[in-house]
C-alpha cells in the first residue's frame, strides 16, 4: 500500500479500531461505575485518534462527515476555551477547565472518522459485548441501590452519602446517578418498542432488556429526583407521539397512578418548592446580563455565584446537610440548568451555541430511520438539563455524549456509508 494511503502500519492491537473498541468499552462500563473508567476510556480514545493520524495522515478525518450538531459542539468548545482566556484573573485552575473540554473534541474527531468504528461494530461479540458492559453493571448498581434502600443507608459507602434515603448508585451521588441512569432507562424503552433493532443489534435474548426496563423505572422512582424524572417521562412521550395515540392515552394513565403512588408514598416529586434552583437560575441570568460577550469563564459560576447573590441581595438560602443543623448561607452551585450555564458561563456565543446544539441534533434525529431509538432519549437530555447541569457533570456527560455518536453513526450509515455489517435497520 503506498504511503499516500497509509503512513505507518501499527501492530493489530495499537490498530485506531482496537484501540476504539477498548476505550468505547470502558466508556460504556462508566456509565454506571464512573469517573476513574472515564479517564482511561478517555486515554485510550486519544490514543486511538494519534493512531488514527499515524495510519492515515490528514486522510484521518474527514470534516464533511461532521453533521450540524457536530459543527455546534465544536462551537460550544471554542466557546467555552475563548471564555476561559477571557476570565484568566476568574479562573482558579485554567489548565483543569481546559482540560475539561477534551471529551467533546475528541468525540467530535472521532465523529469524523467513521471507518473508525466499522471493524468492531461489524463484529457481532462486540456488539454484545457492549451490551453487556451496560447491562452487568447496571445489575449491580441496582442491587446495590435497593439493598441500601431497605439498609436505610448506602451498602457501600455507609451514611457517607449526601442522602441515604434516596437510592445513589455505587458512587453515593444521588443527582449525577439519576441523571445518568435516566438515559438507560429511556433507552431500554425504546428497545422495547423497537424489537427488531434490538435483535439486529445484539444477540443478548430481549426478555433480558424488558426484565431490565421494569427494574429501572422503580430504581429511577426511587431516586426521587424530579428532573431526571421528568426527563424519562419526556422520553417515554417522545415514543408514545410518535408511535400511537393509544400509548400516549396509556402513558397519561400510567402518569396518574404515578402520581397517586406518590401522593400516598409521601415522595418529593409533587413538591414544588426549591428556593435554592430558583435563586440559582435568577443568579445565572444576572451574571449572563452582567457579562453577556465571555460570560464569567467556562465552569466558573459555580465559584462566583454566591458573590453574586450577596451583591445583588438575594435572600440567604436555606443549606441542610446530613448530621448538621440547617443553616442560612449563600448556596454555591452549578445554575441547574444547562442553558442557563452556557449563557451565565460562556457568554452569548457559548450560549447560542448550545442551544443551536440542541437543535440540530433533535432535526437530525427527527430526520432518521432511528428516530424512535434518537428522540426519546434526546427529549431526556432537553428537558431532564432545564433542571440540573447535565452538561459539565462528566459522569453525564459521558452518557450524552456517547449517544451522540452512536447517532452521528447511525446518521453516517443512512448516508450511504458502507459499512461492513450489522448495525439496526429501519425502526
Amino acid at each position: 500500500m503506498s504511503a499516500s494511503t497509509e503512513r505507518t502500519r501499527l501492530p493489530a492491537w495499537l490498530s485506531p479500531s482496537e484501540l476504539f473498541a477498548a476505550s468505547i468499552f470502558c466508556l460504556t462500563l462508566a456509565v454506571s461505575f464512573g469517573a476513574k473508567l472515564i479517564a482511561v476510556g478517555h486515554a485510550l480514545l486519544a490514543l486511538a485518534l494519534v493512531a488514527a493520524f499515524l495510519e492515515r495522515g490528514r486522510r484521518a478525518f474527514d470534516p464533511g462527515q461532521i453533521g450540524a450538531s457536530g459543527i455546534a459542539l465544536t462551537a460550544i468548545v471554542g466557546f467555552s476555551a475563548l471564555s476561559i482566556f477571557a476570565n484568566l484573573a476568574l479562573t482558579q485552575s485554567p489548565l483543569m477547565s481546559l482540560g475539561k473540554l477534551r471529551f467533546p473534541v475528541m468525540v467530535v474527531l472521532l465523529a469524523g472518522m467513521p471507518w473508525v468504528v466499522r471493524g468492531p461494530l461489524s463484529r457481532i461479540w462486540r456488539r454484545d459485548a457492549l451490551v453487556l458492559a451496560w447491562l452487568i453493571p447496571l445489575l449491580l448498581v441496582m442491587g446495590v441501590s435497593l439493598l441500601s434502600w431497605r439498609l436505610g443507608y448506602h451498602a457501600l459507602r455507609g451514611r457517607d452519602v449526601a442522602d441515604f434515603a434516596r437510592v445513589s448508585g455505587i458512587y453515593g451521588q444521588v443527582m449525577t446517578f439519576a441523571y445518568s441512569f435516566q438515559f438507560s432507562f429511556v433507552a431500554l424503552a425504546a428497545f422495547f418498542i423497537t424489537p427488531d433493532a434490538w435483535s439486529r443489534f445484539t444477540r443478548v435474548p430481549r426478555w433480558v432488556a424488558i426484565a431490565f426496563l421494569f427494574m429501572s423505572g422503580g430504581i429511577l422512582y426511587l431516586t426521587y429526583t424530579r428532573g431526571a424524572l421528568l426527563g424519562a417521562a419526556s422520553g417515554l412521550a417522545t415514543i408514545a407521539v410518535i408511535r400511537s395515540w393509544k400509548l400516549c392515552v396509556l402513558l397519561v394513565l400510567i402518569g396518574l397512578a404515578g402520581a397517586l403512588i406518590a401522593r400516598v408514598d409521601g415522595a418529593r416529586y409533587l413538591s414544588m418548592e426549591n428556593d435554592i434552583r430558583a435563586g440559582q437560575w435568577r443568579a445565572a441570568a444576572l451574571s449572563f446580563l452582567e457579562r453577556p460577550v465571555f460570560g464569567l469563564g467556562f465552569r466558573n459560576f459555580e465559584i462566583h455565584c454566591a458573590d453574586l447573590k450577596e451583591r445583588y441581595g438575594f435572600k440567604k438560602d436555606l443549606i441542610r446537610e446530613r448530621g448538621k443543623p440547617p443553616r442560612e448561607d449563600y448556596f454555591r452551585g452549578h445554575a441547574h440548568n444547562n442553558i442557563l450555564e452556557a449563557f451565565a458561563s460562556t457568554g452569548v456565543g457559548g450560549g447560542i451555541a448550545f442551544l443551536a446544539f440542541c437543535f440540530c441534533w433533535w432535526r437530525e434525529a427527527a430526520a432518521s430511520r432511528h428516530k424512535l431509538l434518537l428522540l426519546p432519549l434526546i427529549s431526556a437530555f432537553v428537558v431532564s438539563g432545564l433542571f440540573e447541569n447535565t452538561f459539565s457533570d462528566s459522569e453525564v456527560l459521558n452518557c450524552i455524549l456517547l449517544i451522540w455518536l452512536a447517532s452521528q453513526w447511525l446518521f453516517a450509515a443512512e448516508a450511504g456509508e458502507k459499512w461492513q455489517a450489522g448495525l439496526p435497520e429501519s425502526v
